[in-house]
C-alpha cells in the first residue's frame, strides 16, 4: 500500500518561516503554528514581523487552501510551539515570548527573559485572549491539548 499526499502548502518569506506544531482541525484541514522573521506570505495573507521573530497561526482547509493566518509578538523573540484544535474550529496555541508582545488586543510583558503563553484563536482567525506564565528566568511551553470534557486547555 502506498500513501500519497492529497495536498501540500507553502509559506515563504524574506527570512526563516518555521512550523513547529500542527493539529487536525476536525474537518479534514490543519492548524499550524511556528514563527517567522521579516516578511512572510501565508496563502494570500502577508505578514511583517514586529521584531526579530513573531509567532504565527494558520489554518489550512481540507482542500489545501490557506484561508487565514495571524501573528503575535513584539520587538524580540516570540514563537509558537504547540497547537490543539479547540473543538469549535479554532486553536489553542502555546509557546514563548520575550519582552512586550501583542496577542490580538491583549498586551503582555515577560517577567523574566522569556515567559510562556497560551492564546486562543477563533475559527475565523482572530486572537481573542492570551495568558502568560513565567518567573525571573526562562519559561517556555512546547505542548498543549484540548480537554473537551472541561472545555479548556491542558
Amino acid at each position: 500500500m502506498s500513501l500519497s499526499p492529497s495536498w501540500a502548502v507553502r509559506s515563504a518569506g524574506t527570512d526563516p518561516v518555521l512550523g513547529f506544531g500542527i493539529a487536525y482541525d476536525g474537518a479534514g484541514g490543519a492548524l499550524v503554528t511556528g514563527y517567522f522573521s521579516g516578511n512572510a506570505s501565508f496563502g494570500s495573507t502577508f505578514l511583517t514581523s514586529r521584531g526579530k521573530e513573531d509567532a504565527f497561526v494558520m489554518h489550512v482547509t481540507a482542500s489545501g487552501a490557506i484561508d487565514w493566518a495571524v501573528q503575535a509578538g513584539g520587538a524580540s523573540h516570540d514563537q509558537g510551539w504547540g497547537i490543539a484544535h479547540d473543538g469549535a474550529g479554532g486553536a489553542l496555541v502555546t509557546g514563548f515570548f520575550e519582552g512586550d508582545a501583542s496577542f490580538g488586543s491583549t498586551s503582555l510583558k515577560s517577567r523574566g527573559f522569556t515567559d510562556a503563553f497560551v492564546m486562543h484563536v477563533t475559527a475565523s482567525g482572530a486572537i481573542d485572549w492570551a495568558v502568560q506564565a513565567g518567573g525571573e528566568s526562562v519559561t517556555d511551553s512546547n505542548g498543549i491539548a484540548y480537554d473537551d470534557g472541561a472545555g479548556g486547555a491542558l
